[in-house]
């Protein structure tokens, strides 16, 4: 007794309460007596404070280091662009400093809607070129010759617009400028629009977006928190630590940008919201376990070491499974798409410190109050073990799993029969939101201008070539199927080029294989030549998606299923489970195709979301598969695995389910990004949590691994109180 007097336990309930019946018990094994403090419960009594200061000064570091990430986030063509390709050299060549990026055109249109341009319209023409010359705004140069259609329908006047650096906001304040500039002229049966790659660009890119990211992020997350738990106080707690999260994983960032990684404005819009998802995610499943364990232990901090001791294998394994999955990504040749692999696992690695860390420290420095009016004590659990809506439905789902599993298998086919409108796009357009002005005016190019016009390709020759393998190589390309015009174009990097414009959509099929074929021919003509420029980019950059597809889905598999096999220490269980993952990528990609083309009003898809897609909803997806499945491994050491499902199911239905919403809803917030591809990564995603939340783990999967019954472990034994009651169920039969 005197030692145990020298440990102080919480509060005792207020006086006058009355804890009433006690009810069942929750799922687990029975509390039995409580064993003396743990090692780990004297550890968090006496470091809590500690560990507080010590992310505090974390989160403060990480915030300056962020302050200076977009000076070292890369954005030019090198940062996306894969490694080796032939319109990779060419980008190099005509933008060799990354911190002096190369002009871009702004290409401004004018046009009626219904017949020729008028006199009056040509006028409007002539007095658009004379306000846009007036332009005085930095960069921006004096606007070329207009060009009128051949249907005499529409006229263009391009204006070059050089930033001074990478990071400087030229592009963005001179379309502005010329937008401006532009205000009134002509009459309002005249369309003036800015289009071109420069207004393409910055149509697409909005801007910083971190900041109104974070914004909304923490908004959903504090939101779905307080629904939750539905206290004044808790919903604060796991919000700070995974604020506290975010904002170390992005100073975490801003070292690997420095380290020479490439951090795209993609991969920190992203690392955001991952960061405060799977945070959270990690939050509500200890929080859940703590709950269970204060009514249980009688001090905040040995229910806290219990809950740490029962929860940390699960969460470990599944931030590591999304780690795992995320440095898969290392093999692409996509530059950005290889850069995201180390930024988004240095994330979910800090996200696993502080909710293993921070998240306890802040709780057991608070007490149970923070848990009020819902605070649980020993034999006053206060819902801690309510879990009676997810009690009801394991009911009917070991009770009925073929039905369950069938209906849920037919559902989920049903929704990726979506997939078959799915198709990739290689056409800048399609990244910039339906509505936006440049699209408008690019739609007007494309109706009214030869298709190559606004997107010619550049041929380099080596810098020693004669004026006669310059002409060959421009009679070459003339020469070819599929191609309006070729001519000398302007020498880069010291190198003689040809331009060459395409007679047919330069992103379409046909352009493709005119560029397949013209690299070919000039093959012939000189050893060196180099086909770029934007279509030849796109080509490029859609092979090497393509590749890296092949290579990266099998790794994502591989890691995964290998993670749980460690973990459940089964060879049948990862393979019902990653099958069941997979048919949830094909329902939620199938789905989201159609809110794509149906809702959203998108074109084609870029050729490297599905990586994207695949990797975020496998890897994430394995989350709840890991808290489900783990909760059921625990109990099946004490029932057999019907009732380990019923009970792992009841245990954790509740905590999956508001996880699910979380993340879901921090993925949904990258809709808000002009950047369709963004905007489609987060749009997918969550499609693809909430099925895994809803159908995969609540039904599926329970109702699969009832079905299989004790081969789901196999080559693990069942454990010894199984065989008891086999042989006792046999012996009344």
């Amino acid at each position: 007794m005197a030692a145990n007097a020298k440990i102080p336990n919480d509060p005792a309930p207020p006086p006058g309460t009355h804890p009433g019946p006690t009810p069942g018990p929750p799922p687990g094994p029975p509390p039995g007596p409580h064993p003396g403090p743990t090692r780990l419960g004297r550890t968090l009594r006496r470091t809590k404070w500690l560990v507080v200061l010590v992310w505090l000064g974390l989160a403060a570091a990480g915030t300056v280091l962020a302050a200076g990430l977009g000076d070292v986030q890369r954005d030019d063509a090198a940062a996306y662009l894969p490694s080796g390709y032939e319109s990779s050299v060419v980008a190099e060549l005509t933008e060799p400093d990354a911190d002096h990026p190369r002009a871009e055109t702004a290409l401004v249109v004018f046009s009626r809607e219904r017949g020729p341009l008028t006199d009056a319209d040509r006028a409007a023409v002539t007095a658009g070129r004379t306000a846009l010359a007036a332009v005085d705004a930095p960069g921006v140069g004096q606007p070329g010759a207009p060009v009128l259609s051949d249907d005499g329908r529409a006229a263009l006047v391009p204006v070059r617009i050089q930033p001074e650096h990478a990071d400087d906001e030229r592009l963005e304040n001179g379309v502005a400028a010329l937008r401006t500039a532009l205000d009134g002229i002509g009459d309002s049966g005249l369309r003036v629009q800015v289009a071109g790659e420069a207004a393409l660009g910055v149509d697409n890119s909005g801007g910083d977006v971190d900041a109104a990211l974070m914004l909304t992020s923490m908004v959903i997350v504090a939101v779905l928190l307080l629904l939750t738990y539905r206290s004044p106080v808790l919903w604060l707690v796991p919000l700070l630590a995974a604020l506290a999260a975010v904002l170390t994983a992005r100073g975490a960032a801003y070292g690997l940008a420095r380290a020479g990684l490439s951090v795209t404005d993609l991969s920190s819009a992203i690392l955001i919201v991952l960061v405060f998802g799977a945070a959270t995610d990690y939050a509500l499943l200890l929080l859940a376990r703590y709950r269970e364990e204060l009514a249980r232990h009688p001090d905040r901090h040995e229910a806290m070491a219990e809950a740490l001791r029962r929860t940390t294998p699960a969460i470990v394994a599944s931030a590591g499974t999304v780690v795992a999955g995320l440095l898969c990504l290392l093999v692409a040749d996509l530059a950005g798409l290889r850069g995201l692999g180390p930024v988004a696992a240095s994330g979910i690695a800090v996200a696993l410190l502080a909710m293993l860390t921070l998240l306890p420290a802040l709780l057991v420095c608070a007490g149970r109050w923070l848990l009020w009016p819902r605070s649980p004590y020993p034999g006053k659990p206060r819902g801690a073990d309510s879990h009676r809506m997810w009690s009801a439905l394991g009911s009917r789902v070991v009770r009925r799993p073929l039905r369950y599993a069938v209906l849920t298998t037919l559902a989920l086919a049903a929704g990726a029969v979506g997939l078959t409108g799915l198709h990739t796009s290689a056409d800048p357009l399609d990244k910039v939101p339906p509505s936006a002005e440049s699209a408008a005016g690019q739609r007007v190019l494309t109706g009214h201008f030869p298709d190559g016009v606004s997107a010619p390709l550049t041929v380099v020759l080596p810098a020693d070539a004669a004026p006669r393998t310059l002409r060959a190589a421009e009679r070459t390309a003339a020469a070819l199927p599929g191609v309006a015009a070729a001519e000398p174009g302007d020498p880069v990097a010291g190198r003689p080029t040809v331009r060459v414009e395409l007679d047919a959509d330069p992103y379409g099929d046909a352009a493709r294989d005119t560029i397949r074929q013209l690299r070919l021919d000039l093959a012939r003509v000189t050893d060196g030549a180099l086909v770029g420029g934007t279509p030849a980019v796109q080509l490029d950059y859609r092979s090497a998606a393509l590749d890296d597809t092949r290579r990266i889905v099998p790794l994502v598999l591989l890691a995964v299923a290998a993670i749980l096999t460690l973990l459940l220490r089964s060879l049948v269980a990862p393979l019902v489970l990653m099958a069941a993952n997979v048919l949830s990528f094909a329902a939620s990609l199938g789905l989201a195709t159609l809110v794509f083309d149906h809702v959203m009003g998108f074109g084609g898809v870029a050729a490297d979301l599905f990586v994207y897609i695949f990797v975020f909803l496998v890897a994430l997806g394995v989350d709840y598969t890991i808290f489900l499945m783990e909760r059921v491994r625990e109990e099946r050491r004490h029932a057999p695995t019907r009732e380990a499902v019923h009970r792992g199911l009841t245990a954790t239905g509740g905590v999956i389910t508001a996880a699910g919403l979380v993340l879901a809803g921090t993925f949904a917030a990258l809709g808000q990004i002009p950047d369709v591809t963004v905007a489609e990564v987060g749009i997918a995603v969550a499609i693809g949590v909430l099925i895994d939340t809803f159908l995969v783990r609540s039904l599926l999967i329970p109702a699969a691994v009832t079905l299989l019954g004790e081969k789901t472990w196999w080559p693990s034994r069942p454990p010894r109180h199984h065989a008891g009651a086999a042989g006792r169920s046999a012996a009344r039969h």
